[in-house]
């Protein structure tokens, strides 16, 4: 990569990183689905706004079902689940176990679209599950059955973004990824408008609070994205995914620097076996190994 691509990707693994911090702060005020609602409706007026500007088209007409079927399962429930999850576990549990999404996405593209799991891929596999039990069972003290529910709540997220992926990857190829960001957002933010609570007292909820909720929504959601898509568009989605493997390490980071979380081996060791079932999945490693004499 290009020093200014590598920066990209570092930047966006940030960006991606701090949603946990600012989930975990804010959820305590607001609340899992006022908090999602706010974020993707925000995120996605925001991201419609840039696509006007730069003079491209959402495509409602033609995609607008894909679009409300992958806000609603792909981004409004699992955004809803993590944010409910941060609410019992820390963030930097949340971001190693969002790192799970290649596994599942793997999964789907093998049943669905008959994608080869490769020995590579099996070993991934398998070293996700692996790094997911050490995840959870190496701590200093036992996961509480709530903390195992919100853990299983992350997961379950994850599993839906492996899935919606392979979705967008059938039923959206002819839309456009910025008008996808866009539409899938505000159909999110549509999905979530029955479930939203309207008797909030909003009187309780801190400055601090609402600037982590706009953190959230501008810069970890609608910035991101155009981050992500500028990336696909340099460097290609092979080399752009594998900020994946970059996400938990910032997610750790702004948790430990702003939020005192601690850094534990079972945290380190579980991140470890994750990140290295991630990159054999995604077959970080494959151009190295052809490359080679």
């Amino acid at each position: 990569m290009r020093p200014a691509d590598l920066a990209r990707l570092v930047a966006l693994a940030a960006v991606w990183g701090a949603s946990y911090l600012f989930m975990r702060y804010a959820v305590a005020y607001m609340g899992p689905v006022l908090l999602i609602e706010l974020r993707v409706a925000v995120a996605g007026l925001a991201l419609l706004a840039f696509v006007a500007a730069t003079g491209g088209t959402v495509g409602w007409r033609r995609h607008w079902k894909a679009y409300l079927f992958v806000g609603s399962v792909g981004l409004a429930l699992p955004f809803v689940l993590i944010a409910r999850a941060l609410t019992a576990i820390d963030a930097s549990t949340a971001a190693i176990l969002n790192a799970l999404s290649p596994l599942f996405a793997s999964l789907v593209a093998a049943v669905w679209i008959r994608d080869p799991v490769t020995p590579a891929k099996a070993a991934g596999i398998a070293l996700c599950l692996a790094g997911t039990a050490v995840l959870v069972g190496w701590t200093p003290a036992p996961m509480s059955a709530e903390q195992l529910l919100a853990a299983s709540f992350s997961v379950i997220a994850t599993a839906l973004y492996g899935f919606t992926i392979v979705f967008t990857k059938v039923h959206l190829r002819e839309a456009s990824p910025l008008g996808t960001a866009a539409g899938t957002l505000l159909m999110a933010a549509l999905s979530l408008v029955p479930f939203t609570p309207v008797n909030h007292d909003f009187s309780t909820i801190p400055l601090l609070a609402w600037m982590a909720m706009l953190g959230l929504a501008v810069f970890s959601t609608a910035f991101a994205f155009i981050l992500y898509y500028r990336l696909i568009a340099d460097v290609g989605p092979v080399k752009a995914i594998t900020v994946t493997l970059l996400v938990p390490v910032f997610g750790m980071f702004w948790g430990v620097a702003f939020l005192g979380e601690p850094i534990t081996a079972g945290r380190i060791a579980g991140c470890a076996i994750i990140l290295s079932g991630c990159s054999l999945i995604l077959g970080v490693f494959r151009p190295a190994v052809r490359a080679a004499p």
